[in-house]
């Protein structure tokens, strides 16, 4: 039976500014400035409590519209965290006998000598994330992307695994690959 009224709210902290037009949630912080429309939500997003509080409510919604209203919350946290923290994702190459050759040209990563392949393998990275090989003396075969948006970094991850994925062979033998390794904010939450 659907309630008449459902409503969770989310604290925004002192250095971030929230602001909701037409659905659309802008969150600009020290990091920088992040958009995400969220129209298609049958929603009221309001900001109060001057400024330090922002609420999604929904009028006779069931289970469903119930749970619509924190992924709009934790939409609009993890753009909080983005303009405050931001993000960082950890990948490794794993190879057992041909060495994998990662080059990074701008916003090009190129990926060579995959299973001794000469193809070539190129995955175009959106300009707001930013990818940095390690040092080898550190970190051996270690990339790191890094940005404010938590669905850009991600995906841009998820598109250099899915760019080293072994075809028609033994997946349990070849584990050759590049992996996430870790995910976190870029930097460390005081």
């Amino acid at each position: 039976m659907p309630l008449i009224r459902n409503s969770e709210s989310l604290d925004i902290p002192e250095n971030v500014t929230l602001s909701i037009v037409g659905r659309v949630v802008t969150v600009k912080g020290p990091r920088g400035t992040l958009t995400h429309d969220l129209r298609h939500n049958q929603q009221n997003f309001r900001v109060e409590a001057k400024g330090r509080r922002f609420v999604v409510t929904r009028f006779f919604g069931g289970g469903i519209e119930k749970s619509c209203i924190q992924t709009a919350l934790s939409l609009v946290k993890n753009m909080i965290n983005g303009v405050t923290l931001g993000f960082r994702v950890k990948m490794r190459f794993a190879y057992s006998h041909f060495p994998i050759n990662v080059t990074i040209d701008g916003n090009v990563v190129e990926i060579r000598n995959f299973l001794g392949e000469k193809r070539v393998r190129r995955q175009e990275i959106p300009k707001t994330v930013k990818v940095t090989r390690t040092d080898n003396a550190k970190v051996k075969d270690e990339l790191v992307l890094e940005g404010n948006n938590l669905n850009e970094v991600t995906q841009a991850a998820a598109c250099i695994h899915q760019q080293c994925l072994v075809k028609k062979k033994d997946i349990r033998k070849f584990l050759d690959g590049i992996y996430v390794q870790s995910k976190g904010f870029a930097q460390e939450e005081e």
